[in-house]
This record gives C-alpha cells, sequence and structure tokens, in this order.
C-alpha cells in the first residue's frame, strides 16, 4: 500500500490501532465495572429485604410466601418478587415443608441450599434476568428456616444505559483528539527529517561542497546524516578526479595532438623520400608514447584511492627498493649519456607501498637524468639518523629558479617547457611524486641553483 512508504501515516496507522484497543479495552473495564457495581447494589437490596423478614417470621407454624411476597412488593416497591420459604428438618436431612408466592416461576428457586450454614449467611445466584438469593434467617432446635428471595436484575439500568451511550460517543471524539495531538507531534518529529531533505535537494553538481548540517540533528538520524556527508564527500572526491582527468587530458593532450596532424599533413603535401616518411613516422611514434605516458599517469592520479593503497603497507627493506630502481632507470639514462651511481646506502626497514615508493624514486631520478648535461652523474644515496632515513637524489644539471621551485608539484607544470616536451615529460611526474610521499606521510624537500644542479631530501620516520 502506498500508505505505508510514508513514515509519518505509518505512524498514525500504527497509533490508531492502539487507541482502538485501549480505549476499547478501557471502556469495557469501565462498563463492567459499573455493571458489576449494578449488581452488588442489587445483591445488598436482596440482603435488606431478607434481613427485613426476620423479627416477622413466626416462630411456630409455617409462613406462607405467598403472603410475605405481597407485604415486601408493598414495603420496598419492589416487583415482580418472588418469594419461597423452606423449612428444613435437620435430624432427617431434609425439607419438611417449602412454600412458593409463584409456582409458575418455582424454576428461579432451582439453586442448591446450604444446610451447614449459619444463621444469617447468604449466597446468590444468576438465574437468567433474574437475581436470586438464600439466607438460614433462623434455627429452631430441631429445624432450619430459609427464605430465599428473586428478583430482576438492574440490566437496564438508566445509569449503565448512560454510561454506555457516553462510552459510544466519548470513544470516537477522544481518538480524534488524541490523533490530532499525534500528528501534531508527530510533524514536529519528523520536522528534522525535512529540514535534512531540503538541504539534500539544495545540493548539486555545482556545490557538491555543501554538507547538510548536523547541528540539533535528533541523535537517531545523526548517524544517518553524517552517513550522507560521507557519500558526498567520496562523491565530490571521485567528481573531482573526474573533473581534473577530463581538464587534464584535454589541455595536455591538444599539443601532442596538434604535432602529430602537423607532421602529418606536412608529409601530404608533396611526395617524400622514404627516408623522409620514416623520419616523419618516428615523430608521430614519439609523441604517441608521450601521449600514452600521459594517459597512465592521468589514469594513476584519478583512479588511486588513498584507503585502499593504505592497506597495502608492508614491511620493505628500503635500500633493496632503492638498488633495484636504479638499475630499471640506467637504461633510461644510458640513452641521454648520463650515469646513476649510488654513494651510500644503508641497511633500514620501512612499512610501506614496493610499488609507489618505487614509482616515487624512479619519477626523481628520471627527471633528474632528462635535466642533466650528457656526461654527467646523478647520484643517489640512503643515510640516517636517531629518528629518521634521508633519501637523497642529486644531479648537476640546469636547475630549478626561485620563482618555478613553489609550483613543481603542481600538474602539467613544467620549468623548462621546451626541453620537457622534447623528452617525453607531461608535468605530472611530480605530481604523482608528491601524492606518493603524501599518502606515506614523508616529506620532501628540494634545493636548486640554476645552472649547477638540484638537490631532493625524502624525510623517512623510522618505524
Amino acid at each position: 500500500m502506498k500508505m505505508f512508504k510514508s513514515l509519518r501515516l505509518k505512524l498514525l496507522f500504527y497509533f490508531f490501532i492502539i487507541n482502538i484497543i485501549v480505549l476499547f479495552v478501557y471502556g469495557a473495564f469501565i462498563y463492567n465495572t459499573a455493571k458489576k457495581g449494578v449488581l452488588n447494589t442489587t445483591d445488598t437490596q436482596l440482603k435488606m429485604v431478607s434481613i427485613d423478614v426476620i423479627p416477622d417470621f413466626k416462630k411456630e407454624g409455617y409462613e406462607s410466601a405467598s403472603s410475605i411476597a405481597k407485604e415486601l412488593i408493598e414495603e420496598f416497591s419492589i416487583e415482580p418478587l418472588f418469594v419461597k420459604i423452606i423449612y428444613y428438618d435437620k435430624k432427617n436431612k431434609k425439607i419438611e415443608h417449602q412454600t412458593l408466592s409463584s409456582k409458575i416461576h418455582g424454576w428461579l428457586f432451582d439453586i442448591p441450599l446450604n444446610e451447614i450454614g449459619h444463621v444469617g449467611s447468604i449466597y446468590y445466584f444468576d438465574k437468567g434476568s433474574y437475581r436470586t438469593s438464600s439466607m438460614l434467617i433462623f434455627e429452631k432446635s430441631d429445624t432450619k428456616v430459609f427464605i430465599q428471595l428473586s428478583i430482576q436484575k438492574d440490566i437496564d439500568s438508566p445509569y449503565l444505559t448512560q454510561l454506555l451511550f457516553g462510552l459510544v460517543i466519548a470513544t470516537p471524539i477522544l481518538l480524534i483528539i488524541f490523533l490530532i495531538i499525534a500528528n501534531m507531534l508527530i510533524n514536529r518529529t519528523l520536522s528534522p527529517v525535512k529540514d535534512v531533505i531540503d538541504s539534500v535537494k539544495s545540493i548539486s553538481v555545482n556545490n557538491l561542497s555543501n554538507r547538510v548540517n548536523t547541528d540539533n540533528i535528533p541523535s537517531e538520524i545523526e548517524e544517518l546524516v553524517e552517513t550522507f556527508n560521507q557519500l558526498l564527500n567520496n562523491l565530490e572526491n571521485s567528481f573531482n578526479k573526474i573533473t581534473d582527468f577530463s581538464n587534464n587530458a584535454s589541455h595536455e593532450l591538444k599539443t601532442p595532438l596538434t604535432v602529430i596532424r602537423g607532421e602529418i599533413e606536412v608529409a601530404l603535401k608533396q611526395d617524400r623520400k622514404p627516408q623522409e616518411y620514416k623520419e616523419v613516422l618516428k615523430d608521430i611514434l614519439h609523441e604517441s608514447i608521450s601521449i600514452q605516458k600521459m594517459i597512465e599517469q592521468l589514469f594513476f592520479l584519478a583512479k588511486k584511492d588513498t584507503t585502499e593503497l593504505n592497506s597495502s603497507f608492508s614491511e620493505l627493506y628500503l635500500d633493496e627498493i632503492i638498488t633495484d630502481t636504479v638499475i630499471q632507470i640506467k637504461k633510461f639514462a644510458a640513452t641521454k649519456n648520463v650515469k646513476v651511481d649510488i654513494k651510500e646506502v644503508v641497511p633500514s626497514t620501512i612499512y610501506a607501498n614496493e610499488t609507489l615508493l618505487k614509482i616515487a624514486i624512479s619519477n626523481l631520478l628520471r627527471n633528474a637524468v632528462i635535466y642533466s648535461p650528457k656526461d654527467s652523474h646523478v647520484y643517489i644515496s640512503l643515510s640516517e639518523s636517531d629518528k629518521e632515513y634521508i633519501l637523497t637524489i642529486e644531479d648537476n644539471g640546469c636547475g630549478i629558479s626561485e620563482n618555478d621551485l613553489p609550483l613543481i608539484f603542481e600538474r602539467f607544470y613544467r620549468a623548462d617547457k621546451v626541453r620537457s616536451r622534447k623528452d617525453g615529460g607531461t608535468g605530472l611526474g611530480l605530481s604523482i611524486v608528491k601524492m606518493i610521499l603524501n599518502i606515506h606521510g614523508y616529506a620532501i624537500e628540494i634545493k636548486s641553483t640554476q645552472n649547477k644542479g638540484t638537490i631532493v631530501n625524502i624525510k623517512i620516520p623510522r618505524n
């Protein structure tokens, strides 16, 4: 049912059902209590009438039930009133004599006789719409005398009728009042939910940085709001990654694609020798490799999740990672006529992500090689202090100006744009290095002097 999709209507419905049950049970209790009270009044009346007969009862002979019934009707104005008098023989244990005021109503007195009761003891019995009592009124040496009375129960009492009418009228009115109050309370209780919904509706792609305010939020939904805000954080991060990738890719792909297109257009303007076509294809291949490398790095920046990377940390030997990375980068350095040498590496054990560290060290060594002159050296070393390891990479290349130094970790920034493009640089290498070091909690410090060289220090806390 669509109604039950609404929490407010569902609460009202449950409240309605519970109130119907409670009011019905309470009304039935009130009515039965009142009914029992009326019945007690009838019993009291029967007892008073029975006691009133005692002084007038003859000690000798048998009384007539009809004459006693007539006197009682005149005295108490109770009608109909039926009387039965029983004389019980104690010795023979049987009824000696009995008399009825109305034989037609003899069935009203088909009740057990308490022969062992004491004088004044009275018992009551329901006989259809009548109430019958039996009392031992006095006792002789060999005889017990019982008087039994029967009158109609006052089930049609005006009091009961008025009470029942009041309950029938009052119950729906009370139910409506309770529902109105409950609706007001539920609306007031759910108002924070409505405020949260309004806040969520105001959030769009253009303002993903907005969050749902948790002030004055009930504790029952505070966790839900916090979870939603965390979801927005994740969504914003993912959206920013997608946006960055789109902007970065569109920005960076323009140049190599323009170069490729220009090379092809020039090659097609006229017939050329095979060697000339080979040169064009080499240039196109160079640009294609550059694009491929850039796209891979862009995907790395866009797809890697910090939490996922942190969960893949393990115990590593940093000196072995440095050695392996240097062996790999030496092949690239050989094409540039640059040598990469290890000065000093102390044995060290750290807790980190091996793949990421290799990427960071490789990018730093690659940059050092690219910006170093031919027949020069790039040195890498690992020293230690009481609190940390210090990884140092130094070259005697062209260096970085003071103006460029604060900007080198920005994506696509190139201090030497012409040379970086020529050597296949994308401007993303140092951005990736910075991201990897931030994930590990390592600090990086770069000192550089133009035309003299650059020194990079990475500070790694000891475990």
